[in-house]
């Protein structure tokens, strides 16, 4: 008997269950950052925009009066935040993040008179043509992957998903090598001058009705690279994006998770503002 065959008789089987069970091996593992706003004072926030790398935390005004604008889209989880102000910052390491509104990577607050920092309600909710969209391809779904300008983290991630361990096949899914058979774009990078016209013709390949999914901070807000010369992203400037799987690089499970909530097979649990992390 081969001994790899000994090994898995005697193992058994080791592929995840998620998202039925949780997550083996990416425990510690942040897949975003949440803003606990009654955590944080006007000169906190302040001196945590001066930190951020990526303007994911924005400030304007004075410490007397003012606003902070954080975006987890633009979040490249570098821990800066998290390390100087833990109980304003904090990491989420449940894996379902991805979110089907921009705004829901969102949040701001508001201070006046030295009063401590409130967050500015923001309206945020997908359409009901959207919705009804999502259940077309409830349970097969192609996708095809376009590279438009990473770093290849976001790739590194997407890899694991056809290894044995998430093994996205046993959720329907499937990667396809041309645009013609594909249900779903799914797009990393941040969208370069060069990839924006192949970005475009594959997507006019794509029979209707299509699906795009926002892979990674590059994708979603430009990243490390957001307002450079050869870049004409974030995605959503050019397509209709249905759904945002925030992180830097995402987790393999938040990329499972942003599929299957695209599908309308998984529940949306994150906000960036929200401390229910809950979601099947």
């Amino acid at each position: 008997m081969s001994r790899w065959i000994a090994k898995g008789l005697r193992t058994g089987i080791r592929t995840t269950r998620f998202p039925q069970a949780g997550v083996r091996g990416e425990e510690g593992a942040p897949s975003a950052i949440r803003l606990r706003w009654q955590g944080l004072t006007a000169v906190e926030g302040l001196e945590a925009a001066a930190i951020c790398p990526t303007s994911a935390i924005e400030t304007s005004g004075t410490a007397e009066e003012g606003e902070l604008r954080f975006d987890a889209g633009a979040c490249i989880l570098c821990g800066r935040c998290t390390r100087r102000f833990p109980d304003a910052f904090t990491p989420v390491e449940n894996p379902r993040v991805a979110v089907r509104s921009r705004d829901q990577l969102r949040t701001t607050l508001r201070w006046e008179r030295g009063e401590a920092p409130a967050p500015v309600a923001l309206a945020a909710a997908a359409s009901a043509v959207q919705q009804a969209g999502l259940r077309l391809f409830r349970h097969s779904l192609h996708i095809r992957h376009v590279d438009a300008g990473s770093c290849n983290g976001c790739e590194s991630e997407l890899q694991m998903l056809s290894a044995p361990y998430a093994d996205l096949h046993r959720l329907g899914l499937f990667f396809t090598p041309t645009p013609r058979h594909a249900d779903l774009l799914l797009v990393t990078g941040v969208v370069t001058e060069n990839m924006k016209a192949p970005l475009l013709e594959t997507y006019a390949a794509m029979p209707a009705p299509k699906l795009v999914i926002a892979a990674g901070a590059c994708a979603i807000s430009g990243g490390s690279f957001a307002g450079g010369p050869t870049t004409v992203g974030p995605l959503d400037r050019l397509l209709r994006v249905d759904a945002y799987v925030p992180g830097c690089p995402p987790t393999p499970q938040a990329l499972l998770h942003g599929l299957l909530l695209v599908l309308g097979r998984a529940s949306q649990g994150y906000r960036a503002d929200q401390e229910d992390q809950g979601g099947a």
